[in-house]
This record gives structure tokens, C-alpha cells and sequence, in this order.
């Protein structure tokens, strides 16, 4: 996935990675390819991703104030979670070395979380968020880890 010209963190021994996309008023100028939001007088256009690499699971999440979402991780899913609107704070583990981190999102922030990584949000305040996977939805990859 094209992403240059991007605010990016890698974190947690580059298992996780955020991404800031940059925000474009008006129509993208030629030669801007790539995830980015425009705010155009329709409204906002965010292209969050433009890879390769075919998705095959895609979700909305509504998220609301403190109400937990995750407090689990997956031996096979790499998850991608997009967050349209709203703030939270993404609570992460690498279960293997148990070093844990504490990652604050905000409307337009891309997050990759890659497998064995566990994972919590919570919320700050109400917004949504699109999470997707190039694998498909198996609840039999889903392991609780409580984080909080």
C-alpha cells in the first residue's frame, strides 16, 4: 500500500504501525496517489487503503464511551482498524514479550495490528470506525487477554 508523504509510528517491534492520513480541501492534486481524506464540499472522502492486497473481512464498529471493545488477540488475523470519527485510546501487548503500550487514535488515524498483538479499545467519546483483514472472520481466532 502506497504511503508516502505519511505521519507513521511503528511500535511494539514494528507489529504495530499508525498512519495519520493527510488531509486534502478540495479535489487531490495529480500525482497525490494514496490513502488520504479529502474534505470536499460534498463532504469527506477518506481513502483508507489502495494496496495490493485483497481484503476479505470488513466490519463497522460503533464505539461509545467507556465500553471496551477487544481484550483479546489472534494467532492469525492482521487487523486493520480505520477510525472515521470520536477519539480512543488503543491498549496493546505483545504477548510474547508482554511489553504493553498505550496508543491514542483520532478521527483520520489508520492503525495495523499484527497477529499476537493483543488488543483493547476504549473509547473516549462517541465515533466509528471500519476494521478490515485480508483474512476472514473466525471466531475460532479470537483469544480473550484482558488488557484492562
Amino acid at each position: 500500500m502506497p504511503r508516502e508523504n505519511l505521519d507513521e509510528a511503528s511500535l511494539l517491534g514494528d507489529k504495530v504501525r499508525k498512519w495519520s492520513l493527510p488531509v486534502f480541501h478540495g479535489p487531490p492534486r495529480p500525482g497525490s496517489a494514496g490513502v488520504k481524506r479529502l474534505f470536499l464540499k460534498q463532504g469527506e472522502l477518506a481513502q483508507f487503503y489502495d494496496g495490493e492486497e485483497g481484503m476479505h473481512y470488513m466490519a463497522f464498529v460503533a464505539l461509545r464511551p467507556q465500553s471496551l471493545r477487544g481484550n483479546h488477540y489472534h494467532k492469525c488475523k492482521r487487523e486493520w482498524l480505520y477510525l472515521i470519527d470520536g477519539e480512543l485510546s488503543l491498549l496493546l501487548e505483545n504477548i510474547g514479550s508482554r511489553e504493553r503500550i498505550v496508543l491514542e487514535l483520532h478521527a483520520g488515524d489508520l492503525t495495523l495490528i499484527e497477529p499476537r498483538i493483543a488488543h483493547t479499545l476504549l473509547p473516549k467519546q462517541p465515533g466509528q470506525a471500519i476494521e478490515f483483514s485480508p483474512i476472514r472472520f473466525d471466531p475460532a481466532d479470537i483469544y480473550p487477554y484482558t488488557l484492562t
